[in-house]
């Protein structure tokens, strides 16, 4: 499924008008059909129905003329309410206001105290609100005006159904200025809007309707739109199946390098979500002062100890060690509770400087890595790394807001920048390419923001990279679809007080839901 931000829509819109010659009221007429389509299934009828709508002076306030047309066709008692006058209303949208100026429907332009008096002793009887306000083109900050339109709809508790998008939320990034509508349902047309699906304006939207008003299916799956969301499907369609005659050693071979004093929690949810993930072996290194707490806990994992002396890792022989167990496995997750004391920090940067072998540079590994991120470039096989906001904001020197603000557009160019798979974990995690093709997962909950849930996604990454024959393209989007699927089964006991050992435990369901 595609998703568009604000001017990629206003390309389609022109496209179907200008390529192909669709008129723009056609386009408008069949926008306000499906709002109400929508509203009547809400609202079981619409007869006799009591609905306030609310129209800007663009092209979303148009297709709030149609609606209101619409409505009235079907028995509704409408009203149109308009901020300010009504002289600047233009083309389409002008059309259909002149409709409804003959047709007797009640308009009322908002400029006195008087005309807010009649807002409110409206919504107090209306059965339904629809939002015509300001739709895709919106761009912070809202006039007063407008906020104090948009709380005083917000408060009269009837049911929203909002045009495009909810008025104040940015069609392009999520962000609001201070206040937005609260829907009930958004209808959007053609493709789902970034704002949609990115908080805070995920919050904001209710039930979202993707209806297509007569955009050609061409437009809708213009290769140039390189936002796509992970679904099911696209999971289901990429995930290795397992033949009845394999052997462990078929199954894929991961080397977790991980842990250390205090941390060796990380080291453990690390190894486990690889094994729950499908990995036939996996080996965990090290340091020697801890490989006794990860041997109780692990009874399925291959332990070997990486040498150290008063508590630091050995340079020379540590390195060694790891070298010659990469060249044993397929693929490597670096970084889960490695700590960041200088030698280990050195080793990390050795080995992801001298090894081969497909890598999935997680935490800690991504600390050391921000000391010298050139060596990214020259890997023969692309590596996927894991960051967190905090993390992505070390690495490429920007602030956790500037990214939280512009997540596609930072992780696409770190992704080209780096020639890695970023994986920018957050609400909506983000999966970026060097072609520019980012994913986005809309799938998990809020209690899965645990410690140790980021450790997990590492080692079901690097179990179904190794599984796909070391084909980090499918395991980095899949790996983070079957992350948040092993989340929503374990939440489905109780989001708050969800740990990551549970979403450990929910993988092989997860994974069997996706392919079943």
């Amino acid at each position: 499924m595609k998703v568009v931000t604000a001017e990629k829509m206003q390309e389609i819109d022109k496209g179907a008008i200008q390529k192909y010659g669709i008129p723009e009221v056609i386009l408008m007429e069949n926008a306000g059909i499906e709002v109400t389509n929508v509203a009547k299934t809400i609202l079981t009828s619409l007869e006799g129905k009591k609905v306030c709508i609310f129209a800007g002076k663009g092209n979303n306030g148009g297709d709030g003329f149609v609606v209101a047309r619409q409505m009235f066709y079907q028995g509704a008692k409408v009203k149109v309410f308009i901020l300010g006058g009504l002289e600047s209303i233009q083309h389409s949208a002008k059309v259909n206001l002149n409709i409804l100026q003959n047709m007797n429907i009640d308009i009322v332009p908002i400029k006195s105290e008087r005309d807010w008096d009649k807002v409110k002793v409206t919504l107090a009887f209306s059965d339904c609100v629809i939002d015509a306000l300001l739709g895709t083109g919106f761009r912070a900050p809202l006039q007063e005006s407008m906020k104090n339109l948009i709380e005083t709809i917000n408060f009269s508790g009837k049911p929203i159904i909002a045009i495009d998008i909810p008025s104040g939320v940015d069609a392009s990034t999520g962000q609001i200025d201070t206040i937005a509508i609260c829907a009930t349902a958004t209808v959007t047309f053609g493709l789902l809007k970034i704002g949609l699906i990115f908080y805070p304006g995920a919050d904001y939207t209710g039930e979202v309707f993707i209806k297509n008003i007569g955009f050609p299916y061409s437009l809708l799956q213009d290769e140039c739109i390189k936002q796509t969301i992970i679904t099911n499907s696209i999971v289901r369609s990429q995930l290795p199946e397992r033949n009845g005659d394999v052997h462990k050693g078929l199954c894929g071979r991961v080397l977790v390098i991980a842990g250390s004093k205090g941390m060796t929690g990380a080291a453990a949810l690390a190894s486990l979500a690889c094994l729950r993930a499908g990995a036939g072996l996996v080996t965990l290194a090290v340091s020697e002062s801890v490989h006794d707490i990860l041997s109780s806990k692990l009874t399925e994992v291959i332990i070997k100890t990486l040498p150290e002396e008063n508590e630091e890792l050995i340079y020379e022989e540590s390195l060694k060690t790891l070298m010659d167990l990469a060249n044993k496995n397929d693929v490597v997750v670096i970084g889960p509770g490695l700590g960041r004391n200088p030698s280990t920090v050195q080793i990390i940067q050795k080995f992801i400087e001298q090894t081969d072998k497909q890598l999935v540079i997680d935490a800690d590994a991504l600390y050391a890595l921000s000391k010298n991120t050139n060596v990214l470039e020259e890997k023969s096989r692309m590596p996927i790394l894991t960051p967190h906001l905090g993390e992505m904001a070390r690495l490429i020197n920007k602030s956790t807001d500037e990214i939280k603000n512009n997540l596609i557009s930072i992780a696409r160019e770190t992704a080209e920048l780096f020639q890695s798979i970023i994986v920018l974990k957050n609400s909506r995690t983000v999966v970026a390419y060097p072609d520019g093709n980012v994913y986005i997962n809309t799938r998990g909950n809020a209690g899965m923001a645990t410690a140790g849930s980021g450790d997990v996604l590492a080692g079901i990454i690097g179990a179904l990279a190794a599984q796909h024959n070391n084909s980090n393209f499918d395991s980095a989007v899949c790996g983070v679809y079957l992350h948040s699927m092993a989340g929503d089964i374990a939440a489905s006991a109780g989001m708050i007080g969800l740990i990551a050992s549970d979403i450990v435990q929910a993988i092989p369901s997860a994974r069997y839901g996706i392919q079943e």
